[in-house]
């Protein structure tokens, strides 16, 4: 009976370590990827800016990508880079459905956005 009261405690010991463990590195990995989220933000916010200023308002069921290089070159965004100084490649693609969304992509040494496409 000691033995498996023993073996309890030590697996809820682990078990709560591992917890902890997995928290404490999730809070780590969405702090570093925090910069990175911003840099799409930013991205979208400009490419949005430089759409609705320009009336380049896609047709329905249409899209059409707006590089970083587009977007600097307009004055529309400064860079895109980390804190870090971590360089960044970018687009944004706009597209109609039903209303105008734009979504923004950036490739980075350390960091990627789900779906880039350096074809964009």
């Amino acid at each position: 009976m000691k033995k498996t009261n023993i073996l309890f405690i030590i697996w809820g010991v682990i078990v709560f370590i591992v917890i902890v463990l997995l928290t404490v590195l999730g809070f780590m990995l969405k702090k570093v990827n925090k910069d990175y989220r911003v840099l799409e933000n930013d991205l979208k916010v400009s490419a949005e800016k430089y759409v609705t200023n320009n009336f380049l308002f896609p047709n329905e069921n249409e899209q059409f990508t707006i590089t970083k290089e587009k977007l600097i070159e307009e004055g529309y965004l400064e860079d895109l880079k980390t804190s870090s100084n971590d360089v960044c490649d970018g687009y944004a693609i706009v597209k109609m459905d039903d209303v105008v969304k734009t979504k923004a992509y950036i490739k980075c040494d350390k960091y990627t956005t789900k779906g880039y496409n350096k074809k964009g």
